[in-house]
């Protein structure tokens, strides 16, 4: 496949300032149409890009126009329902994170776009940094050796978002849901994707509704969503999860709490042969048995830019994405045994 026809469904902010700039400027795509619950919105957005064809629902987009792939950016809860039509018709999907909020919906989803060599791609940017993209070398080159222990956090101090992202019925959670998804995520990925064994959870609604004067917060762009002021997920969640292979991952997050703010994800990994820590980059091994500590030296790059260009090339070359939808799954799997045991208190176990 040389060209790639895209469209992209749920026309909120990362879809506006990212995915749209982002597509426009690859020499190989072109941006079909556009795809929101608000009709008017997608009409305004079609206008002011050159877009063909705008759309409120993908019925009407499959019976009017042929699309090679989906972005799909819409709330979480409605990812698979419109993923699942995609597949339906032979349509590539990137959906971002995370991949839906049903695990059994995830299933179904998986085994049409399997049955109909549907690729899928979920939005997971933090695995295109050049920083993790380094650390990952070190990793499979088995600079750390065994392992055993790592530890995953951002912490906002007053950050939570406002809009559907605090309603459960569309969002299937909190902050473990929004951002905990991605730090989870790399932290998996990094210490090479472990089958999971045990989890121990605990979320919580620490703050709420918090009232704190000159701090400003990230509204969702989809205002018909946003109308009913919702907020019955948690804003804090903290996670001991145990792997078949032995190794342990210590997660925490949070959307607002009383103290530091973390400017970008920490991970810190502890294996026997050495040791690596996260934002900023560091290695630590012994050389001649005396301990040392690398810093590599790079220039940052565009991940959402790089993103994009993966999933277009993906496409183009039938290759498997660097972040699947069985990748996607996983985390689900994981997040919701994060739930799981908050809800019950006590530790969940996977066979």
């Amino acid at each position: 496949m040389e060209h790639v026809k895209v469209a992209l469904i749920g026309v909120g902010a990362i879809a506006e300032s990212t995915h749209l700039v982002n597509l426009k400027e690859h020499p190989d795509v072109t941006i079909e149409a556009v795809v929101d619950v608000n009709l008017e919105r997608a009409k305004e957005l079609a206008a002011a890009h050159g877009i063909s064809h705008y759309f409120s629902t993908i019925d009407e987009l499959i019976a009017a126009v042929q699309v090679d792939a989906v972005i799909i950016s819409t709330p979480n809860q409605t990812h698979m329902p419109i993923a699942k039509r995609a597949a339906k018709q032979g349509i590539h999907v990137l959906a971002e994170k995370p991949i839906g909020t049903d695990l059994d919906e995830v299933e179904e989803f998986l085994e049409l776009a399997r049955k109909n060599n549907v690729l899928t791609m979920v939005g997971m940017p933090h695995r295109f940094r050049r920083d993790v993209q380094i650390l990952k070398e070190y990793a499979e080159q088995n600079t750390f050796g065994n392992v055993y222990y790592v530890k995953a956090k951002l912490f906002r101090s007053r950050g939570t978002p406002k809009g559907w992202f605090t309603n459960k019925a569309l969002s299937g959670g909190g902050a473990m849901m929004d951002i905990g998804v991605h730090v989870l995520d790399l932290a998996w990925w990094l210490m090479g994707q472990p089958k999971v064994q045990a989890i121990t959870g605990k979320t919580l609604l620490g703050l709420g509704d918090y009232q704190t004067k000159y701090v400003s917060s990230w509204e969702s762009k989809n205002k018909s969503l946003n109308a009913n002021w919702v907020f019955d997920v948690e804003d804090f969640g903290a996670a001991w999860i145990r792997f078949t292979n032995g190794t342990v991952l210590s997660l925490e997050i949070s959307w607002a709490l009383n103290g530091e703010q973390n400017e970008s994800i920490t991970i810190d990994m502890y294996g026997d042969k050495g040791g690596a820590s996260l934002s900023p980059l560091a290695i630590y091994k012994e050389e001649n048995g005396v301990l040392g500590k690398i810093t590599p030296i790079f220039q940052e790059n565009q991940i959402f830019k790089d993103e994009i260009n993966h999933f277009v090339e993906c496409i183009k070359w039938k290759a498997k994405p660097l972040i699947t939808g069985e990748d996607g799954f996983e985390v689900l799997k994981m997040l919701n045994g994060i739930y799981e045991s908050s809800e019950k208190q006590r530790e969940v176990f996977f066979n």
